[in-house]
């Protein structure tokens, strides 16, 4: 079963073109890796597969979630983990950082 897809994803900050027409499709168990060069893209296509993170500028194409479209999706339950930890890190103590996660999925304790 397809989790996420993205159709003709394009996205570009002040002008910028950071992705290009991104087809992309990640069926439910599977493992994937995005590489390339910095600059590239990849951070952005990540952030724009989940909401919340998704960067300011302007984005054409579709990105889908579950088989509906991720911004219409109700119960997403995607997570990031950023390239330098120490720049999310939102609490004091290791395990109240996991907790937090938990907890904002909803997550009972």
């Amino acid at each position: 079963m397809e989790i996420i897809k993205t159709e003709n994803l394009s996205f570009s900050y002040n002008g910028t073109k950071a992705l290009n027409n991104v087809n992309l499709s990640v069926n439910e168990g599977e493992f994937i890796t995005i590489c390339g060069k910095s600059g590239s893209g990849k951070t952005t296509l990540l952030k724009m597969l989940k909401p919340t993170l998704t960067p300011y500028g302007e984005r054409k194409g579709d990105i889908y979630f579950n088989g509906g479209i991720l911004e219409e999706a109700e119960d997403i339950k995607i997570g990031f983990i950023m390239q330098n930890p120490k720049e999310q890190i939102v609490t004091d103590k290791v395990w109240h950082e996991l907790a937090f996660g938990l907890e904002s999925l909803g997550t009972e304790t």
